[in-house]
């Protein structure tokens, strides 16, 4: 398994090189690639009035941009836009954001947990929108367009509960107090202790009651608290503090549920632990250790089948410790760059089963993204073919759709060496 690992580190290594030296062959397509990681976020705020206080946040990772070498380091111009649109697709407002981003050396330009944050406040009515982000390149002019739906349509209603989310810490002012944030990646470090739920909403004035409870991914209950509160005004904002977390499971659900003279509302929210030495992308051991199955041997995977839970996520944390590339840092590079691909096989390559389990997907998890492809038709059957070129390591790969609904066989014999 040594020379796989030391061959895909090679392969990272060699991506981040030629971004280094500015292959100008190549940068469209690795920008494009990686302009698409611009992400956005809306949390719905209760305000007074008739009109929701809806907070937008567009969250622009490094990698996203195209970094340039200069006299103090590198550096990346981006112009980026919030927008909202009604649900025939109208626009309502939009803010637009000029900014460009200085690092010291190469290494940041390509940390994942390195980003921008911009961020729009908008005042609206009870209803269907769609929340537009944009972010353009300033070197490439390329652009990335992400859209998300947000449905408001209830949250006027007299007993209403807006959708909770955590508050953690960044610089700057966001909407509340200085250097809070909404919590926008839904993971927990395992390192913190206690988290605060925002919570608000609309009432009647008089007594109400909030209920949060935590579980488990096993639906067990391991936290909960009953208040009983007084409102003078239509509206509320309270912020709980949770003490504790499930002790194994990397997964907690958190319930929030409203109730006033007999009627009630609730809403729902998933969180991660994130535990040390554990990538972004893993959310579950036992589904991560099954995802494992292109790079382990028959002995390896039986030995892990047949331990328990507990031994299993040792086996697991111990097998990518082993093959850390940087074991003196937070994050492991190896595991995070792999599990990163399974990530983006599940998006862009799910048929009539995950996409880490196509032929695609596992290709796409052994060798990264292709330098070329290439799709042609047949012409006396309905079949689409389609071939993958990787230069670097002159190989390439061909798959053919054989039912015509996107599930593409590999042609190209391919032997990994293990047993599954």
């Amino acid at each position: 398994m040594r020379p796989f690992f030391s061959s895909l580190l090679i392969v990272i290594i060699l991506s981040g090189a030629a971004l280094f030296a500015q292959d100008r062959s190549r940068k469209g397509r690795d920008s494009k690639r990686n302009i698409d990681q611009f992400k956005v976020n809306a949390y719905p705020v209760v305000t007074e009035g008739d009109n929701i206080r809806l907070l937008v946040y567009g969250l622009i990772p490094y990698q996203s941009l195209q970094f340039i070498k200069d006299e103090d380091g590198f550096s990346a111009g981006y112009e980026a836009s919030l927008g909202i649109r009604d649900k025939d697709g109208n626009q309502i407002d939009r803010k637009t954001f000029l900014a460009t981003v200085a690092v010291g050396d190469y290494v940041n330009t390509i940390n994942r947990s390195a980003r921008e944050v911009v961020m729009a406040e908008f005042l609206l009515n009870a209803a269907e929108y769609t929340v537009v982000g944009e972010l353009i390149d300033e070197d490439t002019r390329l652009k990335g367009i992400i859209r998300e739906e947000i449905n408001m349509t209830d949250l006027l209603q007299p007993l209403a509960i807006y959708p909770p989310f955590i508050i953690g810490e960044y610089p700057g002012n966001w909407g509340f107090e200085e250097n809070e944030i909404p919590v926008s990646t839904k993971d927990i470090n395992h390192k913190i202790k206690k988290f605060p739920l925002f919570l608000s909403g609309r009432v009647k004035p008089g007594d109400f009651t909030l209920k949060v409870v935590a579980k488990d991914s096993n639906k067990d209950i391991f936290w909960e608290e009953e208040l009983k509160l007084t409102s003078e005004n239509k509206t509320f904002k309270r912020r709980i503090l949770i003490n504790q977390k499930p002790d194994e499971n990397l997964t907690m659900a958190i319930d929030v549920t409203i109730t006033q003279e007999n009627e009630s509302d609730s809403k729902a929210m998933e969180l991660r632990i994130r535990k040390p030495g554990l990538s972004y992308f893993i959310s579950n051991v036992d589904e991560a250790l099954d995802q494992m199955r292109y790079i382990v041997t028959d002995k390896e995977y039986k030995r892990v089948k047949k331990a328990k839970r507990k031994e299993r996520e040792k086996l697991f944390y111990q097998f990518w410790e082993d093959r850390d590339p940087s074991s003196g840092t937070v994050v492991n590079e190896l595991m995070d760059q792999y599990y990163y691909r399974v990530s983006y096989t599940n998006e862009h390559f799910a048929s009539f089963q995950p996409g880490w389990k196509t032929d695609m997907g596992m290709i796409y998890i052994l060798f990264g993204p292709p330098d070329d492809t290439q799709r042609s038709f047949s012409n006396s059957s309905r079949n689409t073919y389609e071939t993958w070129y990787y230069y670097t390591i002159n190989r390439n790969f061909g798959f053919y759709d054989e039912n015509g609904f996107g599930d593409y066989k590999l042609t190209t014999p391919y032997y990994r060496g293990v047993g599954w």
